[in-house]
């Protein structure tokens, strides 16, 4: 049994995460340091101070889960090129359905129903693997 369409939507997966990863490190952190800097502007002297270091606090935690994101992107494609077909991974199941969770945990809507429509097509096909394993196995026997 061809585990294309599951390679298929990984793929997509790995490059959707790729994509917000990117743009979470140059877009959106960009975009945070400008309009918090215009903000701090605004207040006085200590509360500037303050500001700033809360700022450049939240900015880094951004940071990290761009490339958080990018890396497992690149972590997650080299994992997902070792699908076998024909086969049940247990190990690759858990994975994907952990990944999925890690997606509905950072909100990614997107993400979340790519990595679960391919943990339930991983699943449904296992279960098809299983069935004509053991199917060709008890074949009964004519005289």
């Amino acid at each position: 049994m061809s585990r294309m369409h599951e390679r298929i939507l990984l793929m997509v997966g790995c490059v959707w995460n790729l994509f917000t990863g990117l743009l979470t490190i140059f877009s959106y952190n960009t975009w945070f340091k400008q309009n918090g800097k215009a903000k701090i502007q605004a207040l006085d002297v200590d509360e500037q101070f303050v500001g700033s270091h809360l700022m450049d606090n939240v900015s880094h935690v951004i940071m990290v889960f761009g490339l958080f994101m990018f890396v497992a992107a690149i972590v997650n494609f080299l994992i997902f090129k070792g699908i076998k077909d024909n086969t049940i991974q247990k190990k690759m199941l858990v994975w994907i359905g952990i990944w999925a969770a890690i997606q509905l945990a950072s909100m990614d809507v997107i993400g979340f129903v790519i990595f679960m429509v391919a943990f339930v097509l991983y699943i449904a096909k296992n279960k098809a693997i299983r069935l004509a394993n053991e199917g060709s196995s008890h074949k009964p026997q004519y005289s």
